[in-house]
């Protein structure tokens, strides 16, 4: 253990650093910023462009790693010689703010009560990460309840990708534009948005960052952190709910059918694993629109943050399309649902607190005879009886308005609405 090195050596950190520009407001105020996310998604970059963006002398910036390898046997009682030694290295102007960046800190002991304890002091405004939901409003500690605020970072969107590859768009384009830009949402579909991914090179090593990444989440967010010893069982799970993106899933089918395969799973494991995955944000669960709460709690659709890791499973472009659309909803902080009833199934029911604001049906094309009997009939049942007027049909590439009975549905290309505001 080196605390002295494991400060000095991120001093200044992050300057000059070429970084895409995230659509991810941060809020402001007395309190603590909690980032949280999938591992890899873009937390630690966050955290440098708004450490840039402050406009105060490095002296008054302080970044710490909880993961650096210095770190490593720090107990709890050596926690007063960080910031000790904070103040040895930077010598802040305690005369101006001070902040204090305190990467993946779920890794020092006793975090809560230090970051608590840090907070009390009034010494620092402060930004906190994690990579699991140790730090999400379910788990917090309660030392710092009413005093954290979380924003959740996923990977690039759309709009953050096409900066991230220099292509240009605005509101009114040539055709040859619009389709360089569906061209590129189709690779975004393919390989995802996770920084390294979208920066490298050639197919073959975003598929390589993306299985590393993925083995690297079972490992150690899952089997390291939750003490998991049938790794080989959990493996296998992990992988079969892969398969079952943009599905309803059923931890005891799942378990009943590993039983047939002729291992032994019970459905209380099985759910066991399906959590820890979500706490990691590997997996997003949806649930059923009701104004029931029992039935709001049943049958949930499992989702990923990212279309790129379906590719390792070999899901087709629609199944891609619909979870990238769930990821654009998520991140733009909706509350979503799923509708399902009398046979008809809309892919999201998107409420605004009060009630329900938008139904969104997503299909590749709507062009079939079939799918836009399916698609339109779908939606005119749901708007019926959830009293939403609002009706939108996300495809790859098509636009028009349609109408159906009474109801007005848009059909929108998925880029471009994830390009909107």
């Amino acid at each position: 253990m080196d605390i002295y090195n494991a400060l000095l050596r991120y001093k200044g950190y992050g300057s000059g650093l070429n970084m895409v520009k995230r659509d991810i407001p941060l809020p402001e105020g007395s309190f603590i910023n909690s980032i949280i996310g999938p591992r890899r998604a873009g937390k630690t970059f966050l955290m440098l462009l708004y450490k840039d963006m402050i406009d105060l002398p490095d002296s008054n910036k302080i970044f710490i790693n909880g993961e650096d390898i210095d770190f490593e046997g720090l107990r709890p009682d050596d926690l007063d010689k960080i910031e000790r030694t904070v103040f040895e290295i930077y010598a802040p102007d305690q005369r101006k703010d001070v902040y204090l960046f305190i990467d993946e800190v779920q890794n020092f002991p006793s975090w809560g009560r230090w970051v608590r304890t840090l907070y009390d002091e009034h010494r620092y405004r402060m930004m906190i990460s994690g990579s699991t939901s140790d730090l999400s409003t379910d788990n917090l500690p309660n030392e710092l309840r009413g005093r954290a605020i979380n924003t959740l970072v996923l990977p690039f969107s759309f709009g953050e990708y096409c900066s991230a590859k220099g292509i240009s768009h605005g509101e009114h384009m040539r055709i040859s534009e619009t389709g360089y830009l569906a061209s590129a949402f189709r690779d975004y579909l393919e390989y995802g948005g996770y920084p390294m991914a979208v920066e490298a090179g050639t197919p073959e090593l975003r598929m390589l960052i993306l299985r590393e990444l993925y083995e690297t989440v079972l490992q150690r967010d899952l089997i390291e952190k939750y003490r998991i010893r049938r790794s080989p069982v959990l493996k296998a799970f992990i992988n079969a709910l892969l398969g079952s993106a943009c599905r309803v899933v059923s931890p005891a089918a799942v378990s009943d059918w590993f039983a047939s395969q002729g291992t032994r799973l019970s459905a209380q494991t099985a759910l066991n694993y399906l959590n820890y995955a979500s706490n990691v944000f590997l997996f997003f669960l949806i649930y059923p629109y009701s104004r029931k709460p029992k039935q709001r709690n049943t049958r949930p659709k499992l989702y990923l943050p990212d279309s790129g890791l379906l590719s390792l499973s070999g899901a087709d472009i629609s199944k891609k399309l619909e979870n990238q659309v769930f990821v654009e909803l998520k991140r733009r902080r909706k509350e979503v649902s799923y509708f399902g009833a009398g046979g008809s199934e809309v892919d999201f029911v998107v409420g605004n607190g009060k009630g329900v604001e938008e139904l969104i049906q997503v299909s590749y094309s709507i062009d079939d005879p079939g799918t836009y009997l399916r698609e339109t009939r779908a939606l005119a049942s749901a708007s019926e009886a959830l009293g939403c007027k609002r009706l939108t049909i996300l495809t790859f590439n098509e636009e028009r308005r349609l109408t159906v009975g009474k109801e007005t549905i848009e059909v929108v290309p998925a880029w471009k609405w994830m390009l909107l505001p």
